[in-house]
């Protein structure tokens, strides 16, 4: 499935990547989680955007006791830092999601650069949700230039972002700003 452009801009002050650390993306992902505990309806199942969401939603899954399921979503044409999105959205369900969704369904990724990976998972999601069903989109990262804000983030920044699941980043990098709250939209 594609899904076409409702995209911002990335933001790159083209300075160096920001470089996570694990424990600073596992401790968001915690906060991210404890703030949707108690939502109406309640999160039933939390779906990670393969790769990078794949991590924290696992963990968010596991604090909120649900089910947990991945999608896979591209639009970089790499992994290169710097790279402005496409917004062209390739999606691919897994086998193994439940054919209807009910409650509220957390979709989480890494970083919301643009929003268009949300929008396209969200799209392909729309005909596995029951009546009452809503999607919830969460990240750890919210890019300045995102046209569509996702629900809930822990920081927004406005440059390239390494993180400690990936490849490491040849070159210099610049430490996350301590996390202060979850920004919900």
């Amino acid at each position: 499935m594609t899904s076409s452009s409702r995209t911002g801009r990335r933001v790159f002050a083209q300075r160096v990547p920001f470089a996570p650390t694990h424990y600073q993306c596992f401790d968001a992902a915690r906060l991210i989680a404890e703030s949707v505990v108690g939502i109406d309806p309640d999160v039933t199942c939390v779906i990670g955007i393969a790769s990078g969401g794949t991590k924290p939603a696992r963990l968010m899954a596991d604090y909120l006791k649900v089910p947990f399921h991945t999608v896979t979503a591209r639009h970089n044409k790499s992994d290169a830092p710097f790279q402005h999105a496409t917004g062209d959205v390739a999606v691919r369900l897994s086998n193994c999601l439940p054919e209807r969704l009910s409650g509220t369904v957390l979709l989480v990724d890494d970083i919301a650069g643009t929003g268009a990976t949300f929008a396209g998972v969200t799209d392909a999601l729309n005909d596995r949700l029951d009546d009452s069903a809503e999607i919830m989109t969460a990240a750890l990262f919210r890019n300045r230039g995102c046209a569509q804000t996702p629900d809930r983030w822990a920081w927004t920044i406005n440059d390239w972002v390494v993180f400690p699941w990936e490849d490491a980043h040849q070159g210099q990098t610049q430490p996350v700003p301590p996390l202060r709250q979850v920004s919900a939209r």
